[in-house]
Formats: structure tokens, sequence, C-alpha cells
């Protein structure tokens, strides 16, 4: 047992050796190829690479958002869900990366990010008012006060790091986070944050504290993916008049995607605990929100293709050509919508508990559909839908409801059947009708 332990040892010595001389150098050799290669990269796909310089230990380079346009289309084609629209905002932005290779013991390289100059269209119809938080903003980033450290551990399977604390209008603190690497990909990604919050003297504040969130594999749409969130209270406050408030107190959701050959089914739910809101006039407060959803047989490709197409500059005719074909592959795959709960337990007005209401609901695409009459008549498309809806509410929520004029013509026509105190609502659609408790709508 002894000479096992002794071996075991010598072992565990021999690779700290080898990460300390040999192995580290060898593994800082093969990261900077990396990073070379990742250069490349950018600058091919609308990067400008500027003030690069280059130490034995050490490298700092500017990157520049130059050409956005391009920047979209080597974006879309690494499957981001970012827009032409969202990477043009950051057109003129720089960013300086600052890289430590082998910085310590347990590390191969550190990373520090950080802007060096703000979006163009920052200082564009700029008002008095604007001036002074974009010169907040501006000292903020000379200081290095807006900056991402991360660091790759020596076996390049997984990284840690934290974004600086902030403490002035904006205050950050606490945001950490660490994840797992395999085969050059980030499998996995676990953040926490203490707190952020904006807080505008006598005017108004908003603050977030404690989140929590778990993602697997969160690059890559393909693959299996599950997401664990928590956040203990989500505040808004107006100052201007210090009896109104938003709180929402202790969130809890997870989602998970499953990939079944080209298609992809999703399911998502989450938990509110309770949210209270108060103004001069009155106090509300909602008890367990809940919700989950399923979504099956979704073409990935087919809705990112839609997106596209809806924020593409075209005619309305050119539009609906395009979109046709797609709509056609969506409703082909047997996409279906499964809600099996919507609902509240209860809400307290004014100091008074009403019980809250409970909805399940479902969609589908009608499988015997002749998808080829749409390329004629798009409108059609109501015709392959199926859904139902089901409904139950107390009667005080209902009277509740029936104080707001909108709410009391769409009862005037939803006729609901008394059960046990309560209100059922049954709906049903197919083939372009309605029915509301099996009898036709009209």
């Amino acid at each position: 047992m002894k000479k096992i332990l002794l071996a075991t040892l010598a072992i565990f010595i021999i690779v700290a050796i080898y990460y300390e001389t040999v192995g580290s150098k060898y593994i800082v050799k093969e990261i900077k190829k990396e990073v070379k290669k990742e250069i490349i990269q950018l600058k091919s796909s609308g990067f400008a690479i500027k003030h690069r310089e280059i130490k034995e230990d050490k490298e700092h380079l500017i990157i520049d958002f130059n050409d956005t346009t391009k920047i979209a289309e080597y974006l879309k084609r690494q499957n981001s869900d970012i827009t032409k629209e969202d990477i043009a905002i950051l057109k003129g932005m720089k960013i300086a990366l600052d890289i430590h290779y082998n910085p310590n013991t347990k590390d191969a390289i550190a990373l520090d990010i950080y802007p060096i100059k703000l979006p163009d269209i920052i200082y564009e119809n700029i008002t008095v008012e604007d001036k002074k938080s974009i010169k907040t903003i501006e000292d903020m980033i000379s200081k290095k006060e807006l900056l991402i450290h991360i660091n790759v551990n020596k076996f390049l399977s997984g990284f840690d790091g934290y974004i600086k604390d902030i403490d002035k209008e904006l205050k950050i603190k606490g945001i950490k986070f660490n994840g797992d690497i395999e085969d050059n990909r980030i499998t996995k990604i676990n953040q926490k944050i203490e707190q952020i919050s904006y807080d505008i003297p006598k005017e108004f504040s908003t603050k977030l504290l404690d989140l929590e969130i778990s993602i697997t594999n969160p690059m890559n749409k393909s693959e299996n993916s599950t997401t664990n969130y928590s956040i203990k209270n989500v505040e808004i406050d107006n100052k201007k008049d210090k009896k109104e408030f938003i709180k929402v107190e202790n969130i809890v959701g997870s989602s998970k995607d499953s990939k079944v050959g080209k298609l992809i089914n999703s399911k998502s739910e989450f938990n509110i605990n309770t949210i209270h809101y108060a103004d001069n006039k009155e106090s509300i407060i909602i008890k367990n929100i809940n919700a989950i959803m399923k979504i099956n047989n979704i073409d990935i490709d087919a809705f990112s293709k839609l997106n596209s197409i809806s924020t593409d500059n075209m005619s309305d005719k050119e539009r609906l050509k395009k979109i046709t074909p797609i709509i056609k592959r969506i409703f082909s795959s047997n996409i279906s919508i499964d809600i099996p709960n919507i609902s509240i337990d209860k809400i307290i007005k004014n100091k008074k508990p009403i019980d809250g209401f409970k909805i399940k609901a479902s969609l589908n695409i009608d499988e015997k559909s002749n998808i080829k009459v749409v390329e004629h008549n798009p409108e059609m498309l109501i015709n392959f839908i199926n859904a139902k809806i089901n409904i139950e509410a107390s009667n005080d929520i209902i009277n509740l409801l029936s104080g707001d004029p909108r709410a009391m013509v769409v009862m005037m026509i939803l006729q609901p059947i008394d059960k046990n105190g309560k209100k059922y609502y049954d709906i049903e659609f197919t083939k372009g009708s309605i029915k509301i408790n099996g009898k036709p709508l009209m």
C-alpha cells in the first residue's frame, strides 16, 4: 500500500514538473498558434485588428468593429441569433484584448477584454443630458473599469472569470462565471451575479439580485441543450412617487432542447413565487405563477431562414414569395405546441385575497391538409391549424377582470360553464371555425 501511495505521489510530482517546464512551454506554443489562427479568422470576417504588440509571454491588440455587414454574415454562419441590425449598432466600437500566456501554475492563458471606444451611434443626436452620461462612460473606459477577465486552464478543459465590479449609478457586483471545454468547444457555462442595479437619484432605480444560470452546449443549436436559472429578486422603483414599485421574488426556471434528426423538441418551465405591485391607488400581490410549454418538431434551419427574410428589405410580394415555401417546410414537419399549465394561485388586491386561474392549451397542424394550396392562397394556412384552450377561473377573478371594458366585451362573447363555484371555458379552433363549450361562435 505504501509503495502504491509513493508511486501515485511520484506521478503527481512528475505531472506538476512537466506542466511547469516543458508542458507549459508546449501549451503556450500551441495556444499562440490558435490565437494567430483566430486573429486571421477575425480579419477575414470584417473585424479590423490594430496596434498588435507581441512579447514572449504577453500580447496586446485592438479589435475594431469595422465592416458590420461582413461581421453579421460571419456570426450567422456560426449559428448566432445576432442580426445585421444588432451588429450595425456596434459600428465604430473598439475593444482591447490583453493576453497573458502561462500567467500562473494552473492557467495556460489569461485574457482581459475591455472597450476603448464607444460605437458611433452613441454620438448621434445627443442631448445635454446624454453628453453627461457619455462622459461618465468614457471616464470609466479610460480607467479600464468596464473589463472582463477570463482564465483558461492548462489542460484546456475549462475556464473561469469575472466582470470587474462597478460602483456608480450603474452598480455591478460579484459577476463570476466558469465552464467546461471539450474539443475546443464550450460545452457548459455557469454564471453567478450578486447584483446589477441602476439608480438615478430622485428619478428611478432598478435592481437584480442573486442570479444563477447554467447552460449546456450554449454555442451550438444543433446539440442537446439544457438551461437552468434562478433569480432571488428583481425590483423597479419610481422615486418620483415613493409609493409606486414592482418587486418580483424567487424566479426559478429551466429549458431543454433535444435534437431528433434534423428537428428539435423543446420544453421550458418557470415559477415566480411572488410579484408585488403598488402605486398611489392600490396594491396587488400575485402568488405562485407557473408556466410549462412544450414545442415539438421545430425545424431550426427553417425558422432561421424565416427570421432572416423578415429582417431583409424587400417588397411584400417578394417576402411572401420567399416565406411561403419556408412556411410549408415548417408545417410539413408536424410542429406542435403543448401548454400543460399556465396558472396563478392567488391575487391579493388591497389586502383582499382572490383565487386565480389555470389555462391549458395545445396547437397542431392537420396532417391531412394539402400544404400545396398555400402557394396559390397563403390565407388558407389558417385552415390547417387546430387549437384547443381550456380555462378554469374563479368567480372573483372574472368579476375583477370585468371592470375592464375590453375584458367585458370578450366575456359577453365567451359564455362560460359554471361548475363548483368556478367558470370553465373550452375553446376549440378547427379549420377556421371556433367553438365555445361545444357551441359554434356566432
